[in-house]
């Protein structure tokens, strides 16, 4: 057994990660307020943010199931979906409803207010990404991601089990990619697609698991610079522009793998500074709130005149959703997640 498989065993956290969400929630935010007033190029860059929040997902979410299977020898599908529940429902369902209510008290008339009643069902059931066509404003249009995440967890830890073995499991897997694939490029419609970052995070789950792959994996992806080639592989496909989605999913997978099979990397004291590593941890609820401080600071600006600084919103959106994150990871998220550790082992 080889001392960096050893040491990817033996991490309990993967202190890399919380960077990369930050970069992802900067990413997404930026695509929301100031991409379309400074191009294409950084309109594409920043809605890729979402897929390298897949990416670590499915990565994290994969290794944890398979550690607690290697430690009790099965997985315990009711405290993985409890953990889920208590993380992901309490502030998606304490957002929705707020957005209920001000759609009720500023929108109710309006076209697109009564298009987000008639898409509530599927916003609350997380199947918007499947019912619900984002074209024009629709409002709350966000929650796909979590829809597909969801569907996710639901189905994921199950395949895992009927397949019984690790290696059968990454071939499930990279044949659900190439179904998914299939379907989004053939236009068979969206119930068999699934986000390619986030299978890809499974599969290098899988991958990074198994001592024999993991030193391969480790001889390219372990090197110090890796990281920073990773990135900058990156940043030129998405400069492409025409990147396959397939080719994008895998190199966000990449580059979580050069952040987690070896901790010193070179990247590693930027995406473990302070800020970063901050924003990370209220990543989810800067993704949540994100859109209401952006409306509120485009209402507030619009007072002054035509908005038309996108580093300005930005700017203004990025500190008022840490703001509200902030207050919510403190003061209601930190309680289901006391509750969730019981559910941890």
């Amino acid at each position: 057994m080889s001392d960096s498989y050893s040491r990817f065993q033996a991490q309990t956290r993967f202190s890399s990660l919380d960077g990369l969400r930050a970069l992802s929630i900067l990413g997404v935010i930026w695509h929301h307020t100031a991409a379309s007033v400074h191009g294409p190029f950084w309109g594409h860059v920043g809605a890729e943010g979402v897929s390298l929040f897949f990416a670590i997902s499915g990565f994290l979410i994969t290794t944890l199931l398979l550690r607690e299977q290697r430690r009790q020898g099965r997985i315990d599908l009711k405290a993985f979906y409890v953990r889920r529940t208590l993380r992901i429902f309490p502030l998606y369902y304490a957002t929705l409803l707020l957005y209920v209510v001000m759609v009720l008290a500023l929108e109710r008339h309006s076209a697109v207010g009564r298009a987000f009643f008639d898409h509530l069902p599927y916003f609350a059931t997380y199947t918007s990404n499947l019912f619900v066509e984002i074209q024009g404003r629709v409002i709350f249009y966000f929650a796909w991601s979590l829809a597909a995440e969801e569907q996710f967890y639901l189905i994921w830890p199950g395949l895992m089990l009927l397949a019984g073995s690790r290696p059968r499991s990454a071939l499930l897997l990279a044949l659900w990619l190439g179904i998914s694939q299939w379907a989004q490029s053939s236009g068979h419609g969206v119930w068999a697609f699934m986000p390619s970052p986030l299978l890809a995070g499974a599969l290098l789950a899988l991958l990074l698991d198994q001592p024999r792959s993991h030193a391969a994996l480790s001889r390219v992806l372990g090197l110090s610079g890796a990281s920073l080639v990773a990135a900058l592989a990156l940043c030129a496909a998405l400069a492409w522009g025409q990147a396959p989605s397939l080719l994008l999913g895998v190199l966000f997978a990449t580059w979580v793998g050069t952040c987690v099979i070896r901790e010193q990397h070179v990247l590693q004291p930027l995406l473990n500074c302070r800020p970063l590593a901050y924003l990370g941890t209220v990543s989810y609820g800067m993704y949540m709130l994100h859109m209401l401080c952006k409306n509120a600071v485009t209402k507030m600006l619009g007072l002054f005149g035509p908005v038309s600084d996108g580093w300005l919103v930005f700017g203004l959106t990025l500190m008022l959703a840490l703001l509200a994150a902030s207050v919510s990871f403190r003061y209601f998220e930190s309680w289901f997640l006391q509750r969730k550790r019981a559910y941890e082992r």
